[in-house]
């Protein structure tokens, strides 16, 4: 598609008046495509970037908008290959070129890619299979293929088997079979379940690195430690720690090759299933298996397991055109067998007659709505609105509280339909408690829902389980981190029942459960008309997230919440997703993003915002080696910071407060003015540890450290240095660790004393080792340079050399201005190289 553009208006770019109308954004399907758009639009107008960059900053000026974009920033709009744009920038352009008007279309398009791209990242890997289902009949050909144990095809290095078939042929649960019995006869010692999402009818297929993202968690790494990997890093990493195990991986539901080949395992130990209605040719070395529908035996044999034996056996002719009557598709006559079971009065022959005149009637050739039809009608009518409320919601799976809301009733009563539901083969449970839809019978009860139930009904449902979502979620954070309960926006009343979580365990439990279901809600109600949902969610779930390292997730759920109403929610989620950004090592667009916050927060009057979007602006920019910005952002966090201290505000806003020292500590001591920073650091120190946030008394306790050292009082640098280290230990806070260890480094080497040499080389090479594996290249960097500096005061300028080409290695590969640095001190001790 924009490769079209490209040709539609290449005259366009040299300044020739294009097509009679300006390019409509609608079609765009990805960045690259809405960007090539925007380009089509300018060349449409026959204004150059230059003159576009005049026109935005006249009008942001006649607005009265203190932030005017540099032509850089324009310019970068019309490049290809963005992951995010400005789409308030974006907005800006489209009314200098054509006005007004077209603004809200393409902010619209917008969010549509946003919201497709993003959500493709709520994934979640399972260590165990779905739960085997007691009906599982037939398919011993194909079972055996499965579990044999023959090499890989065509002498690859691992082996591969795709189940490949059309919707509803029983491909899942014939993989799901062959898992639980491979795991039973101790074939692996390790299982990986992922579903691809290639069908479902609410979200969309499933990024493949996002898969691995959540895959390498479940082999152990790190979550600070994947996010720094690239899509071809994790590929590798997810390999080598494969390598030699014996490892059983499912890709369930895959929609083409492109979204498998970057999860396929190496080495002979390891077996692949994947399942897909396509046809995966291009993958090489792939045994491949057609499924087909039962054949007459096999679907003979569902209907005796799962109707009873001696029903069938006393009728097996009506049991067969009864078979014959819904094509023998699996997922159509696990349906049907399961009303058979559920009518203890009716002969086969009734049902088969029903069968017959319900087809007759709606001239229906499709088995499978013949069956769901035949079972919908069969509910009694709570079963039947139940069954089509549950279809409205995104969640992949839920519990029986989710399902409580969406239906409206307790969960006592909710759970009676539930069984019958599962009884009737409407519902799976592929978990113990966890309730899901084949994608086939979902669509299908959505749109009974949408027949049978008016829009104001359904608009309702989804309100409760939005609302539901907001009081769990605020429940289990209130145990996963009290210390931040008034920073989190409060639910209000209750509609309905909510799980009980008594401790942190419970609730980490509880939010590792349920985040899929969570995130995808919350960007479900962004596209439906909810922004107002997906902003407090993002204020709810956002330290369980960062936390967590669930960057993915985080960045999808903040960039729709910047769509909220409500201007504070939305300057919230600009903060957190530069945030996020930084995290993820995207610098440039973490600067964008809290600059946005910086200009929103200004226009709300929030100054703690604003301080602490800007020491952070000020951080990355000294990370990058922008002085002047770095200067000019700290200069005016630390003006906020102390006009705020000025002010002796109540001891809840003091402790709103926290966010903003954090930073402190870190700025070059020609930034910082020390005695009036201790003496906020003190007064915050005694907030924080009487409200019992660990988080921010660690913070508060490193920041203070490093601004004593600065200012020569390593002695009581120590002191405070110690007591973070141990903070950030018990509560598991490894980034902040490593941080902590290289600043004890720092200290014990301006302490003058017997044994802090030592002690300095113990925290640097703790510090490098823990640095290595988190993946934290900075941090490493910084702990081999210290080494260095001991070293050579030890006298060992062979070792001492080592440790700067190393640390100059990876500051000159992160692109840092400490590179330079460490290459002069290199330089009298012979070069750069180890």
């Amino acid at each position: 598609m924009a490769a079209v553009w490209r040709d539609t208006y290449m005259r366009d770019a040299e300044g020739v008046r294009g097509p009679a109308g300006p390019p409509d954004p609608g079609s765009a399907r990805s960045m690259d495509e809405l960007v090539a758009c925007l380009r089509a639009l300018r060349g449409w107008a026959g204004a150059s970037e230059r003159e576009v960059h005049r026109r935005v900053t006249r009008a942001r000026r006649a607005r009265g908008v203190p932030e005017v974009p540099s032509y850089d920033t324009v310019h970068r709009c019309f490049q290809p290959g963005r992951a995010r744009l400005n789409v308030d920038l974006v907005e800006d352009i489209v009314r200098a070129l054509v006005g007004g008007d077209a603004a809200g279309r393409w902010r619209g398009a917008h969010a549509r890619i946003v919201g497709a791209v993003t959500g493709a990242g709520v994934v979640t890997v399972a260590d165990v299979p779905p739960t085997d289902l007691p009906s599982f009949s037939g398919r011993r050909t194909e079972l055996d293929l499965l579990l044999g144990d023959g090499p890989p095809a065509g002498g690859a290095g691992t082996r591969l088997r795709v189940v490949e078939g059309m919707a509803g042929v029983g491909k899942t649960a014939l993989v799901a079979r062959a898992a639980h019995v491979l795991r039973r006869r101790g074939r692996f010692d390790l299982t990986l379940w992922a579903d691809l999402n290639g069908y479902a009818p609410d979200l969309p297929p499933a990024d493949p690195f996002a898969v691995l993202d959540a895959a390498l968690r479940r082999l152990g790494m790190s979550a600070d430690r994947v996010r720094l990997l690239n899509g071809p890093e994790r590929s590798r990493e997810f390999r080598r720690r494969l390598a030699g195990r014996r490892a059983l991986v499912v890709l369930d539901n895959a929609g083409d090759e492109e979204q498998v080949r970057p999860l396929l395992p190496e080495g002979p130990g390891c077996l692949t299933l994947v399942t897909s209605r396509h046809s995966l040719a291009g993958l090489p070395g792939a045994r491949r298996l057609r499924l087909d529908v039962f054949s007459p035996s096999d679907a003979m044999e569902l209907l005796r397991r799962a109707a009873g034996p001696e029903r069938v056996s006393a009728d097996p002719g009506t049991a067969a055109r009864i078979a014959e009557a819904v094509g023998h598709l699996p997922l159509a006559l696990g349906v049907v067998a399961g009303r058979i079971a559920g009518r203890s009065g009716w002969t086969l022959a009734d049902h088969l007659e029903q069968l017959h005149d319900r087809r007759e009637r709606l001239r229906c050739e499709d088995g499978v709505e013949l069956a769901l039809r035949l079972s919908y009608d069969s509910l009694g009518p709570a079963c039947r609105r139940a069954f089509r409320l549950l279809a409205l919601g995104p969640r992949p799976d839920l519990d029986e509280f989710a399902a409580a809301a969406l239906i409206g009733e307790p969960p006592s009563e909710v759970r009676p339909l539930l069984r019958t539901l599962l009884a009737a083969n409407l519902l799976r449970e592929p978990a113990p408690g966890r309730f899901a839809f084949h994608d086939l019978v979902r669509v299908y009860a959505a749109a009974q829902a949408h027949e049978h139930d008016p829009a104001h009904a359904r608009r309702a449902a989804l309100a409760r389980l939005y609302d539901y979502d907001r009081h769990a979620a605020s429940l289990a954070m209130d145990h996963f981190a009290p210390y931040e309960r008034h920073h989190r926006p409060p639910p209000g009343p209750p509609v309905a029942a909510v799980p009980t979580v008594p401790d942190r365990v419970a609730a980490t439990r509880w939010l590792d459960a349920e985040r899929a279901g969570l995130v995808a809600t919350a960007l479900f109600a962004a596209d439906h008309g909810r922004p107002d949902h997906t902003g407090k969610m993002s204020a709810l779930l956002f330290r369980y997230l960062d936390v967590g390292g669930h960057y993915q997730d985080a960045e999808a759920l903040h960039t729709r919440a910047e769509e909220t109403p409500d201007p504070h929610d939305r300057a919230q989620a600009l903060a957190r997703l530069g945030a996020v950004r930084w995290r993820l090592g995207r610098d440039l667009e973490a600067i964008e993003d809290f600059g946005r916050a910086l200009a929103a927060f200004r226009e709300i009057g929030d100054r703690v915002g604003a301080g602490w979007v800007l020491g952070n602006t000020g951080e990355i920019h000294q990370y990058l080696g922008n002085t002047a910005e770095a200067r000019e952002h700290f200069g005016q966090a630390l003006a906020i910071a102390l006009e705020l201290r000025a002010r002796h505000e109540e001891d809840d806003k003091l402790g709103d407060r926290g966010v903003m020292y954090e930073p402190l500590g870190r700025y070059p001591k020609r930034y910082t003015h020390p005695r009036e920073a201790l003496e906020m650091g003190r007064e915050l120190l005694s907030v924080a540890r009487r409200i019992g946030d660990r988080v921010s008394e660690g913070q508060v306790l490193g920041s203070m450290g490093s601004i004593l050292r600065q200012d020569g009082r390593p002695a009581e640098a120590l002191d405070h240095l110690r007591q973070a280290l141990t903070i950030a230990r018990g509560i598991g806070h490894h980034v902040a660790e490593v941080a902590l260890l290289n600043e004890l480094g720092a200290t014990w080497r301006a302490l003058d004393g017997e044994g802090t040499a030592g002690r300095a080389l113990d925290s640097y090479r703790d510090a490098a080792a823990r640095a290595h594996d988190l993946g934290d290249r900075y941090e490493r960097a910084r702990a081999h340079d210290g080494l260095g500096h001991c070293l050579l005061a030890a006298g060992d300028e062979r070792a001492a050399r080592e440790e700067w080409a190393r640390a100059h290695a990876l500051f000159t590969e992160l692109g840092t201005p400490e590179a330079d640095t460490v290459a002069r001190r290199l330089g009298p001790l012979g070069g750069t190289q180890v």
